[in-house]
């Protein structure tokens, strides 16, 4: 196997702000450098092998003369026979040094697209070299600060480490399980990590939105850093001290009796059916997820958590599932969200038929999820969180109410700047409601019976109607509730002279006259 070539490079350069890179989201321990370190590495590698090459050669041959000159070495990177990149070592790494701290780390590259006399850093970088990552290196102030302006700057040396067969990491706080994050930690350095650094600080998001955090502390082969490309890496978890072992084992212990299904956990998620209600509960801080496979989807859409005990122990997630969205909904990332709550104890989330979100919708996700104000309580010590989860399509009915169910007056309170829509009903911001309502009205119709809403050219639209004999009998049901609401007969021998009579109100109520015992 042919050694690596080695590199005699540095430079210092300016840290740069990563609002003057918004495209360039830097993870693990990447840099982006100027193109002109590019040539210059490129120069350095072909000095380097030239000399190599030479000595090589001279003392291969002790009677040869070299007769070389320093122009030898004075061409243009580029001027020499092959890939100029095959002169580089592979993978590149680099020892980054803060002058004003003398703090080190090892990092590997990303591109060579930096302006030029800067440089661009991960978080992780930044935190390892003690860099302010919310200073503006541009700024004027900063600029005219001579102690600001040194821990902006930063020396850059090419180095070669070795490749790594074993590191340890200690956690530090008390409570992470192995099994939760280990597969995240092997995926991260797999993706983001060239190089590691003895003493560093390794962040690991795990997929409830905590953050795992440990620090590098040994290596084999020894030394401040490692190459972890292209190697095999046997990965050991060992605790800060004996105390913080017991606290991890303690928490463990108490999670696996809270896991989810048992008694002190949170419920285990399912398929959603339509109407049927589905009790449970949900630890803080955690989610249980279901899915709602179908449903009427030319009806208004109603997903309900109740029986809460207080306004802010649970909220409600919903995404739809698509092509595009495969995972369930989280804090971070969702479609709609409920946090309102209501004065019977509930939160909601109506979702009308024509809302673009549901289009090519396979189905939905549903995550409930249990807040946890205070992060100081951990886990395992809290109590479960019980509510109860309804989905139901809006039964069809004869009233046209001003406005839609999503936008009763408490939620008109709270969004003074939206109307509803005359068409769909739809609370519509007031800046498109004129473009919206446009839009609508040549593309959706409402029955005028159910209030539902239809695009014009549907197969919904076009298979749908109302039976008239129900339709009468709404009507007659309405009749009698006008003639119960004058006190004077019960509804239910109100219903029955509008069906002797029709509806005919003077007729009916003639009828209860004669045959109805009265309420007086």
């Amino acid at each position: 196997m042919n050694e690596q070539p080695t590199i005699e490079w540095s430079t210092t350069l300016n840290v740069a702000s990563r609002a003057t890179y918004p495209s360039k989201d830097l993870d693990g321990d990447k840099i982006i450098l100027p193109q002109s370190a590019l040539e210059q590495l490129l120069a350095a590698s072909t000095s380097s092998s030239n000399s190599t090459s030479i000595s090589a050669s001279a003392s291969s041959n002790p009677f040869r003369i070299s007769t070389s000159t320093s122009a030898s070495y004075s061409r243009a990177p580029y001027a020499f026979d092959g890939d100029p990149y095959q002169q580089l070592p592979s993978p590149l790494m680099f020892r980054l040094v803060n002058p004003s701290n003398g703090n080190a780390v090892y990092a590997g590259i990303r591109e060579f697209s930096a302006e030029e006399d800067e440089v661009l850093l991960s978080p992780y970088l930044m935190e390892a070299l003690g860099v302010d990552s919310t200073k503006d290196p541009s700024d004027e102030e900063t600029a005219s600060s001579s102690n600001e302006a040194t821990t902006s700057r930063i020396t850059v040396h090419a180095k070669h480490l070795p490749k790594g067969t074993y590191v340890r990491l200690r956690p530090l706080e008390a409570g992470y399980n192995p099994d939760d994050w280990k597969s995240l930690l092997e995926r991260k350095l797999r993706e983001s990590f060239t190089t590691l650094t003895n003493g560093a600080i390794l962040s690991v998001p795990g997929v409830k939105g905590e953050l795992f955090r440990l620090l590098i502390d040994g290596f084999r082969p020894e030394g401040d850093g490692i190459c972890v490309v292209n190697t095999d890496l046997e990965v050991d978890i060992e605790a800060l001290d004996e105390a913080q072992a017991r606290e991890t084992m303690r928490q463990i212990i108490a999670r696996q009796q809270k896991a989810p299904g048992t008694v002190g956990g949170s419920s285990v998620g399912q398929e959603l059916n339509i109407w049927k209600a589905v009790d449970g509960q949900v630890l803080p801080g955690d989610y249980v997820d279901y899915e709602l496979p179908s449903w009427a989807r030319s009806r208004v859409l109603e997903i309900e958590i109740s029986e809460l005990q207080d306004e802010y122990g649970v909220d409600l997630f919903v995404s739809p599932k698509s092509s595009r969205q495969r995972v369930p909904p989280r804090q971070s990332e969702y479609v709609f969200g409920a946090f309102s709550y209501t004065e019977h104890g509930s939160k909601r989330i109506i979702i009308q038929p024509t809302n673009v979100e549901l289009e090519n919708a396979e189905s939905l996700l549903i995550s409930v999820f249990g807040y946890t104000p205070d992060p100081s309580v951990s886990p395992t010590d809290a109590s479960p969180l019980p509510y109860k989860l309804r989905v139901k399509n809006n039964a069809m009915t004869t009233d046209a109410p001003a406005v839609s169910e999503s936008a009763t007056p408490e939620m008109q309170e709270e969004s003074p700047d939206e109307e509803t829509c005359k068409n769909c009903l739809q609370r519509i911001p007031k800046r498109t409601i004129i473009l919206h309502e446009n839009f609508c009205l040549r593309n959706n119709v409402a029955c005028p019976q159910c209030r539902n809403v239809f695009q014009k050219t549907s197969d919904e639209w076009r298979k749908h109607w109302h039976c008239p004999r129900d339709e009468a009998n709404q009507r007659r049901r309405k009749l009698a509730e006008m003639l119960a609401a004058e006190d004077d007969w019960d509804l239910e021998w109100c219903i029955a002279a509008c069906e002797a009579e029709g509806p005919d109100l003077d007729r009916a109520r003639g009828w209860l006259i004669n045959w109805a015992p009265s309420n007086e």
